[in-house]
């Protein structure tokens, strides 16, 4: 007899997590458990159902966002700091917007379940750097909205419907990047006096 592969409890949760996105909440602990290499009783020996198992695996990637909004290079506009952002906040989403589409999907998921578990999230931790970030430009940037919660908002939201188009085909599955930044500079005409 062989000796058991022993695989830390990330890996497997990150394994699981690939076969939940690729095959919904139907997919099978025995396919996870091949996918990784152990018996399924080696799952449930950490997860005692299917359903912890999915729950503790479909958590987005936390969000480290002082690298999301640090500035790319000092000699760019706010407004040029601003699509970088946008970028980077695109990129987080076409990995994390799989997962939560397949974790809205479950019949159990329960919103203010999940929240309590995870009290800090990615979108709340973002949504507040941002809020910040434009505060601190304020006045570099010529932001004459006196509250920037909302504009914060409506550039998350606008970078996250992309996501969902994508996924759906739109622009063959993947916006460009200069389609990313046209949507930056048209949110930004809302923020900057001028409409500069």
């Amino acid at each position: 007899m062989g000796r058991r592969k022993l695989i830390g409890d990330e890996e497997l949760l990150a394994i699981a997590r690939e076969v939940f996105v690729e095959k919904g909440i139907a997919a099978r602990t025995r396919d996870i458990a091949r996918r990784a290499g152990i018996s399924e009783a080696a799952i449930y020996q950490r997860h005692a159902t299917k359903s912890h198992l999915f729950f503790a695996a479909m958590v987005p990637r936390a969000l480290t966002v002082e690298n999301l909004l640090a500035a790319p290079t000092s000699d760019l506009s706010v407004l040029e700091q601003l699509e970088e952002v946008a970028l980077g906040i695109i990129e987080y989403f076409r990995e994390v917007v799989p997962v939560l589409l397949t974790l809205l999907a479950h019949p159990g998921f329960d919103r203010g379940t999940f929240a309590q578990r995870h009290p800090d999230s990615p979108f709340g931790q973002m949504h507040r750097g941002l809020v910040e970030y434009l505060e601190a430009h304020r006045e570099r940037a010529g932001i004459v909205s006196e509250n920037v919660v909302p504009s914060a908002l409506a550039l998350i939201a606008a970078v996250h419907s992309l996501v969902l188009f994508e996924r759906l085909g739109a622009h063959g599955g993947r916006f460009d990047d200069a389609t990313i930044r046209a949507m930056v500079r048209s949110l930004w005409t809302g923020l900057a006096s001028g409409g500069g």
